[in-house]
């Protein structure tokens, strides 16, 4: 076995190979999954005249999603965006037949502010990434659950 450390932007050709690897696995134990093996990455961006201002990245995977990323541009936070792309992507999560979400989040980010958007905490690893921060995990059902 040998070890080859990488730069992240060439993590993508690893990720593929590696998702490939999990998918085989997949297949033995799930057959009947095989439609909805495939992990599809999606993004949504606020743009302002042109200009990004935000926006949020996610993965689906079977049923659920998660989100990998949310952020605004500091001129423009306390304005609704942040929520305004969570519930895009909310509705754009139904019509792709998601019914969760998932996220995570550290101490100094974002908590009070998903929760304020019907996110449930259901984690948090503290010391995580570093002593002295938590990491919080989330999820949230979708109308189309019940």
């Amino acid at each position: 076995m040998s070890v080859q450390y990488i730069k992240a932007q060439q993590t993508s050709v690893v990720e593929a190979q590696i998702d490939a690897l999990i998918d085989d696995h997949t297949r033995e134990i799930h057959p009947t999954l095989e439609d909805q093996l495939e992990m599809q990455y999606y993004a949504i961006e606020a743009r302002l005249n042109d200009e990004f201002i935000g926006g949020i990245a996610f993965r689906k995977q079977h049923e659920t999603a998660h989100v990998g990323s949310l952020g605004v541009a500091k001129d423009y936070r306390q304005q609704n965006i942040g929520r305004q792309l969570i519930l895009e992507m909310e509705r754009y999560c139904t019509k792709l037949g998601v019914h969760t979400v998932s996220l995570s989040t550290l101490n100094y980010q974002a908590l009070p502010f998903y929760l304020k958007q019907g996110f449930q905490q259901c984690g948090e690893i503290t010391d995580f990434p570093k002593k002295g921060m938590t990491k919080y995990f989330l999820f949230k059902r979708l109308p189309n659950y019940f």
